[in-house]
Formats: C-alpha cells, sequence, structure tokens
C-alpha cells in the first residue's frame, strides 16, 4: 500500500499503559530553524536533547505574518504523521506539526523533523519559543508536564547556488487543495492511509496459533497499537479510556478540536487533542460527575457504545444496519440502558461474539479483546485490509 508521507500524536498511533522513564524527565530541547528564503522553507531541528529514545513528537509554532499554506515534509521515510494543521489569525499562523515512528526518531541528542514550505515567508517570521511534546516508546510524554516550552535559535538563511536554467515554477504543487479543519471538525471523514502488517511480530508473549495472533499483527502493522515494550504486547493486560480515543483520533489524522470540558484532561496531556476531537463529535460523552476517567481501564459495553458512536459519525451506520440481540447470551439482561443500542450494532455487525457464551458488558476489554475488535472494526466496516 501507498503510504502517505506525513508528520498523530502519535502519530503510529496506540498506547501502552505505563510511565516514562525517569531519565527522559529532564529534556530541554531547542529548536534550530534554517530558513531559506528564496525556497520559501524551514528546516526544522530539535537539539539538546539527553539522549533518551524519543518516538513521537508533537511541535507547535507560532509564526508572524499570516501564511495559510503551511506544508510540512517529514525527513524520515518510514514516520507516520497527518498533515500539519494551520490556523490563521490576527497577523499570525499558529502551525502543529505530529510526527512517529516504531524506531527512535533521534540520534542521540537531534532530532531531525523535517522541512516546512511557508509560501511567501518574510525573514522575521520565526517566533524565539516553541511548545514540544516529546513521547517514550509507550507514547507516553518524557516529561511529567507533558509539553515543553523550548527556545528557538534561527541558524540563518541558505541561499541555493544559481540554476542555469531556471523553470517558472520548479516546486511541485504540495499544498493542501482544502483549508485545515474547523474546531471542531465538521468535514467529512476521509479514508485513513495506513502502513502494512509486518511479517514478524516482536513480541514474545504473541505467537502463532494463539487466538488474538493475526489480531495484534494487523494492529501493530497498521502503527494503531504497539507493545508495552519492544519485547511484549501483555495480551492479557487491560485497556484504558484515553488510548482507544487515541486511536481512533488517528484514524482521523489527528484533527483539531476546541479543548473538551471534562475536569481531569488537562492541558498538554497526550491524550487532551483525541479527547477534544471526541467530544466534539459525540464519540465520547464523558460521566456525570463532568469526568472522562482517561486511565480507567474501558469496559466492553464502553468500547461497544464509543465504537458505535464513531461508526455513526463516519457514516458506516445506515438505517439497515444488522442489529443482534444481547439477550443470546445469559448476561444479556445486565447490560447498562445506555449501551443497549450499541452492543445490538456491535453484535449484528460482528464485532463482539461473547467469551465462554457470555456478554460480560463490564468485564474489562484487553489488550487482545481491543486487538481483535478493531480487525474487524477496522478491516471489515471500513475497509482497510
Amino acid at each position: 500500500m501507498m503510504r502517505k508521507r506525513i508528520l498523530s500524536l502519535l502519530l503510529a498511533l496506540t498506547l501502552a499503559i505505563g510511565l516514562a522513564p525517569a531519565a527522559l524527565a529532564a529534556a530541554r530541547p531547542t529548536l534550530y530553524c534554517l530558513v531559506r528564503l528564496d525556497d520559501e522553507e524551514v528546516r526544522l531541528t530539535l537539539e539538546d536533547l539527553d539522549g533518551g529514545d524519543v518516538y513521537a513528537v508533537q511541535l507547535e509554532l507560532t509564526l508572524e505574518g499570516e501564511y495559510p499554506d503551511c506544508v510540512f515534509t517529514a525527513d524520515s521515510d518510514t514516520a507516520y504523521a497527518p498533515d500539519c494543521l494551520t490556523d490563521v489569525g490576527r497577523g499570525r499562523t499558529y502551525v502543529t506539526i505530529y510526527l512517529t515512528d516504531r524506531a527512535p526518531l533521534n540520534d542521540g541528542d537531534t532530532l531531525d523533523l523535517g522541512t516546512l514550505a511557508v509560501d511567501g515567508i518574510e525573514e522575521d517570521a520565526m517566533p524565539k519559543s516553541a511548545e514540544v511534546i516529546l513521547l517514550d516508546e509507550n507514547l507516553r510524554p518524557t516529561e511529567e508536564s507533558g509539553r515543553v516550552s523550548t527556545n528557538v535559535s534561527i541558524r540563518g538563511e541558505s541561499k541555493p547556488d544559481p540554476k542555469p536554467d531556471p523553470k517558472p515554477d520548479p516546486k511541485p504543487d504540495t499544498k493542501p487543495t482544502t483549508p485545515a479543519p474547523s474546531l471542531p471538525d465538521t468535514s467529512e471523514p476521509t479514508t485513513p492511509v495506513l502502513p502494512d502488517t509486518p511479517a514478524v511480530l516482536p513480541f514474545a508473549d504473541v505467537k502463532a496459533g494463539d487466538w488474538f495472533y493475526d489480531a495484534v499483527g494487523y494492529v501493530y502493522g497498521k502503527g494503531m497499537m504497539n507493545g508495552v515494550d519492544s519485547v511484549s504486547f501483555q495480551p492479557n493486560a487491560p485497556t484504558d479510556r484515553a488510548m482507544i480515543v487515541t486511536i481512533l483520533h488517528r484514524l482521523e489524522g489527528s484533527p483539531s478540536a476546541l479543548p473538551a470540558a471534562f475536569t481531569d484532561v488537562k492541558e498538554g496531556a497526550y491524550y487532551a487533542g483525541p479527547v477534544a476531537w471526541a467530544s466534539a463529535n459525540g464519540v465520547v460523552n464523558g460521566y456525570e460527575d463532568g469526568t472522562f476517567r482517561p486511565a480507567s481501564s474501558i469496559t466492553r459495553e464502553q468500547l461497544a457504545a464509543i465504537l458505535y458512536r464513531y461508526a455513526q459519525y463516519r457514516g458506516l451506520v445506515g438505517p439497515n444496519a444488522p442489529m443482534g440481540s444481547p439477550d443470546q447470551f445469559p448476561d444479556g439482561a445486565s447490560l447498562s440502558p445506555y449501551a443497549v443500542e450499541a452492543m445490538r450494532w456491535a453484535i449484528g455487525a460482528g464485532l463482539l461474539n461473547g467469551i465462554d457464551g457470555r456478554l460480560q458488558p463490564q468485564g474489562t476489554a484487553s489488550r487482545a479483546q481491543v486487538a481483535v475488535i478493531l480487525q474487524r472494526f477496522c478491516g471489515g466496516l471500513m475497509g482497510l485490509t
């Protein structure tokens, strides 16, 4: 499959439960910008890292001047990213860039991000500071506070050698044909482009013959779920609510949205953007006390409800969608009222088949179960083979 060159939170897209190594917490990178006015582009490099492995980056820049047609191209051919987000207003341009990979992005204390093409950029457009979030192998922030303010160093303008036969338009037209999504996102969902499934899995606890083997290969290969470390997937571990929302957010290309009003979702948390998008588009509702509870293990009925709302958002639930009956399971009556319709849809769509003949709606959805359900959802309903 063709892989989209991009900068989602992330992007390889899922998250594993665990804390970032304490050694990474001291990182205070500096953003070096090489501005090429003649080429209308800026090369972006993070330096002064502490040497810990960085697997994903979110970078936020504020340019002086209005540049609506910013386009980012990552240096790495293997990294995954959505298109950079650009918001223009009051003489400034706010740019958000995401970048992730299965291997470390940095080489020791240096991380080459890529090139930001800025049509008509002026010499004094670059800011003096920027905001950055670095994520470790489990896609957890390497900083306790998450977001870090970094200094910006302008290394100066580099002018290209004159070309003997200049052409009227030496640069390909790589500008987006549509503006960045509005806040909240009301645009039509598009089909994501995901990488191919790897031939060999690196996890010692996922073996050929396991009922979840193919599903883990699918979600890992599509950049949707990583291991908890380089050699283990922990298929029986629980899956938290933040993880599920982040997966769906990345499937959409990590669109922006106004912050959600949940009291326990702090700005700068790795899941803040995904939760904001999911809340703005009716994918999640939260709890009656105003919380989202991102670290809580997701139940099977909660997972069904979130996937049902996401399917509705993508237009995958038609009036003639097959519906199943929870009554076929001996514990079907224990289903929470809010989840009845969603569970009927999930059963009818073949996403949830029960465990040992029981529905277990309040049971925790393990990482293996989530992998299988995501494979059925993305491969069966969305056509992401």
